[in-house]
């Protein structure tokens, strides 16, 4: 017999955020959060989230989300290239952001995929400045601050922070 306190926790492992994703999936992800200190189990729930659903957006940004805030910036890397190129091809963009232009899509609008390719662009310029391939993490960077004209992003701004990094601010 379930305790009262677990039904709960059993109700909210079994919500559906992602109607297109597996609900074993899905659990997986939500049970993976769950086990964040325990990263044999978090790992193995997250890997079990990607045999599942192998390349589904969530589990992807779920993989990058752990490797990056458990400071695995290499793995992170992987997980940023996949989000970005699944993103790409789902807009119709180059798979190579660097020949992205604004004639491709319209990079001001609220379109949640636009806005998710912005931020995948950035995760994956973030994670390559992380890993200490700093001219290929401004390349991405400053790709995204050329297409998000109004810094819808704030991407701007940690460019900028980049830029003065290491010089005295008065």
């Amino acid at each position: 017999m379930r305790s009262p306190a677990a039904e709960p926790l059993e109700s909210w492992l079994d919500q559906r955020h992602y109607l297109d994703l597996d609900p074993a999936a899905e659990r997986a992800l939500r049970a993976a959060g769950l086990s964040w200190h325990d990263e044999v189990q978090a790992e193995r729930l997250l890997d079990m989230a990607e045999r599942i659903a192998p390349g589904h957006i969530a589990v992807l940004v779920a993989q990058y989300r752990y490797r990056l805030y458990k400071h695995r910036f290499q793995e992170a890397f992987a997980y940023a290239e996949k989000c970005l190129a699944l993103s790409s091809a789902d807009l119709g963009l180059p798979g190579d952001f660097r020949a992205v232009g604004r004639t491709h899509a319209d990079f001001t609008a609220s379109d949640p995929r636009l806005r998710f390719w912005l931020f995948a662009l950035q995760a994956y310029g973030y994670v390559l400045l992380r890993c200490g391939r700093t001219d290929d993490a401004m390349r991405a960077l400053h790709k995204v601050v050329e297409l998000d004209s109004t810094d819808q992003t704030k991407t701007r701004v940690l460019v900028d922070v980049i830029a003065r990094a290491g010089r005295d601010v008065e």
